[in-house]
């Protein structure tokens, strides 16, 4: 029945019966009673000091394991173990030391090899904390104590997983520890108002106390067998007396670690003295005072107690914005001003946590289908050259009569239709050969301000606001072109009643806080081109998929949804990244941000004319493992002159090379082929041939980069798929140059 009465009479009620058992103790026996008192109190003091740590030390392991989950979960953790790669685990580690705030980290493999050690301090080698891993991991318990070079750590452990926690494989275990040294100590003691000590055995590690009280504390030597809260007991250490309750933080087979917790007798008994003399005037007075006073007070205190208490059972039904009533300063007040930056902190971690999980889903989307896009475009650009290719010779005829001549374009056309839509998918998966230079984004739009106004139609104006000394960046021209122009008429299609689309560039120096707050940008300079448009806007979920391949808002028949997502597959494959802003019915704004480049803006190439057909007489050995594109460049090449020597892949080609007699002028082989690649080719027909110059045919980059820099002497690059007159200008330039020094131009 007692446990039913409010906490405010129950205050009252224990205050009072305290009062009146006080004043009717007689003199003769207040010293001893008191004294007794104060023992007792002290002695249930220092069991609840250690009850309190207890407690602590139980949020704190839940929070810290939960920490520790939240750590080895990390996508950049997972993808560093999975690589296996002791050096690049080491090297890589500082920083998932930094994010997880602890002051020891040790990355191990699953059987127990420590492949990462990182520390505020050296205080573990690399064998003993492999040794140490190893005993915890056998123990199969979450929290662990490690003891190196006289200091103690607190140390959780926690598998890695490759895949979702508790259902992927296992590729390695992550063991963060927090060092318990004389701040923790102290910082704790100042919690319990009383003097707080860890040991191992009889050496003292962390302490609160004073130089000489912690060596005389030292020398009583280890406590044994200690499980639970052991009674107080006194001991003198140095000059005064000292009440001390220990308790065994350890496991029994693990490092043995006590907590020890002291409070000064001769401090708290010796008001006793004092106390004798107004003992006998105040008792009287405080009967009858303290009667009123407790009712007031016991007001005032529970009050708010009761407002917290509520509000922490809010938080558990999820109610973040349940009001608080702070009190001011005293303790209540500053518990319930924690609670609630607690609770802020609970509210702005899962918000964040959501965001960073919508992120992570959103580009592993957009990689999926990138990856998809591209392994597509790749196989029709073999396709696509055949037909364009054929479709020459067959308009090279000359019994072709009006009519065939005329479906004969019909398909070229189609083609190069069809040719356009695999490059912008190549440019959405960042599969596109590139070619890079230093530019100046003002004199790009300038140079296309005649044509956006007539492509975007009378009704809409158009304005460019450039900023003056503009920094270069380092990007294709004419990727950049289709960019601007994507851009422009995706705004365009925003406002068919008019409206004015506005293109900006800045200069923009990201600090650390700007770029947080648009992962996964860096800090640096950066240069900004923006496409603004007044026209209807977009919605958060038009806004989900706007970047997707094939995703449109328009009618059948009026558009592919390729334009934006060839905008963002070349501002990726740039280096850059992109942002938009937009709500329904106030427009948007596209934000690109390309990395500054310091170099000289590279001088715009010239304008030459090529013969219509060129030719020669040269021997040239085609590998190619597509029969059909084969076939198509043989009989292209022969029929301008060239001699052809055909193989049907790498291995192949080098065994006919090997046997040739005579001279072998040019190389033209695919970059991608079974059994021996295009550049595996290359270098070892170098070798044997010295002179001979060497073409590579591509449909995408990503082969090539992983490659490129096995290309010796250089290599010029010829991307799928080309037309005839591409492929023999590309021949003839080829030839005409020194060997060792071909053009790198990528010829489309």
């Amino acid at each position: 029945m007692f446990k039913a009465i409010r906490l405010r009479t129950k205050f009252l009620i224990s205050l009072l019966a305290i009062i009146a058992g006080m004043t009717a103790a007689t003199l003769a026996i207040v010293s001893y009673s008191v004294e007794k008192r104060v023992r007792g109190s002290l002695h249930d003091e220092l069991r609840s000091s250690v009850k309190t740590y207890q407690t602590f030390a139980e949020q704190r392991e839940i929070t810290l394991a939960r920490s520790a989950a939240m750590v080895a979960n990390l996508p950049n953790l997972r993808a560093l173990m999975s690589t296996q790669d002791a050096v690049t685990i080491q090297d890589e580690s500082a920083s998932v030391l930094r994010v997880s705030g602890t002051d020891l980290m040790v990355l191990g493999n699953r059987t127990g090899d420590v492949v990462g050690l990182q520390g505020k301090s050296d205080d573990f080698s690399k064998d003993v904390a492999t040794g140490l891993l190893r005993k915890s991991m056998q123990r199969e318990e979450g929290r662990n104590w490690w003891l190196g070079r006289g200091h103690l750590y607190e140390v959780w452990l926690q598998p890695i997983y490759f895949g979702a926690p508790g259902e992927g494989s296992v590729i390695g275990v992550l063991a963060v520890g927090h060092e318990i040294d004389d701040r923790v100590a102290r910082e704790f003691s100042s919690i319990v108002s009383n003097e707080i000590a860890f040991r191992s055995g009889n050496t003292t590690l962390a302490s609160s106390l004073p130089q000489a009280a912690r060596d005389s504390l030292s020398s009583l030597g280890p406590v044994e067998n200690v499980d639970t809260v052991d009674a107080p007991q006194e001991y003198q250490l140095g000059s005064e007396k000292y009440l001390v309750s220990t308790v065994r933080l350890s496991k029994v087979d693990e490092l043995p670690v006590t907590l020890s917790v002291l409070t000064s007798l001769d401090k708290a008994t010796e008001f006793l003295s004092r106390l004798n003399r107004i003992l006998l005037g105040l008792g009287l007075l405080s009967v009858l005072a303290g009667g009123a006073l407790v009712l007031l007070v016991s007001h005032t205190f529970t009050k708010p107690l009761s407002n917290l208490v509520a509000g922490v059972r809010a938080l558990e039904e999820g109610d973040f914005e349940y009001p608080l009533q702070s009190t001011g300063g005293d303790e209540v007040g500053k518990v319930t001003n924690a609670f609630g930056r607690m609770r802020a902190s609970i509210q702005k971690t899962q918000g964040e946590q959501r965001q960073l999980e919508d992120r992570l889903r959103q580009a592993h989307k957009m990689e999926a289908v990138g990856r998809l896009a591209g392994g597509v475009a790749h196989d029709f650009n073999n396709l696509l050259t055949v037909i364009r290719g054929n479709s020459d010779l067959l308009l090279d005829r000359k019994d072709v009569d009006l009519s065939q001549r005329k479906h004969l374009d019909q398909i070229q056309k189609a083609a190069d239709r069809a040719v356009s839509m695999t490059r912008q998918l190549l440019a959405f998966s960042r599969m596109q050969v590139l070619l890079p230079r230093v530019i100046d984004l003002n004199l790009i739009i300038s140079e296309m301000n005649k044509m956006i106004p007539r492509l975007i139609g009378e009704h809409i104006e158009f304005g460019f606001l450039p900023e003056h000394q503009l920094s270069a960046v380092l990007a294709d021209p004419g990727q950049m072109e289709q960019v601007i122009l994507n851009l422009a008429i995706n705004a365009r299609d925003a406002m068919p009643d008019g409206g004015k689309i506005t293109v900006r560039t800045k200069n923009v120096a990201m600090d650390a806080v700007e770029a947080a707050k648009r992962p996964p940008m860096l800090p640096g300079d950066y240069v900004l081109l923006s496409v603004s448009d007044n026209g209807h806007g977009m919605d958060a979920a038009t806004k989900a998929h706007i970047f997707e391949p094939f995703f449109t808002t328009k009618e059948v028949g009026k558009g592919t949804g390729l334009g934006l997502a060839t905008v963002y597959g070349i501002v990726k494959q740039s280096g850059g990244f992109i942002w938009v802003d937009s709500e329904k019915g106030r427009g948007a704004t596209f934000e690109i941000y390309l990395p500054s480049c310091r170099k000289p803006v590279s001088a715009r190439d010239g304008i030459t004319e090529a013969d219509s057909m060129p030719g020669g007489s040269e021997t040239i050995l085609l590998v190619e493992d597509e029969t059909a594109v084969r076939e198509l460049a043989s009989e292209l090449l022969k029929s301008s002159g060239y001699k052809v020597l055909e193989a049907q892949d790498g291995a192949e080609g080098l065994r006919f090379a090997m046997n040739y007699p005579d001279q072998i002028h040019l190389l033209l082989t695919d970059m991608v082929m079974p059994r021996m690649n295009g550049v595996d080719l290359a270098e070892k027909l170098r070798r044997l041939r010295p002179n001979l110059r060497v073409i590579l045919m591509t449909g995408y980059t990503e082969f090539s980069e992983k490659k490129g820099e096995k290309m010796a002497h250089g290599a010029s690059v010829l991307q799928k798929p080309f037309s005839r007159l591409t492929l023999l200008e590309e021949v003839r330039q080829v030839l005409g140059v020194s060997p060792g020094k071909q053009p790198s131009e990528t010829k489309v």
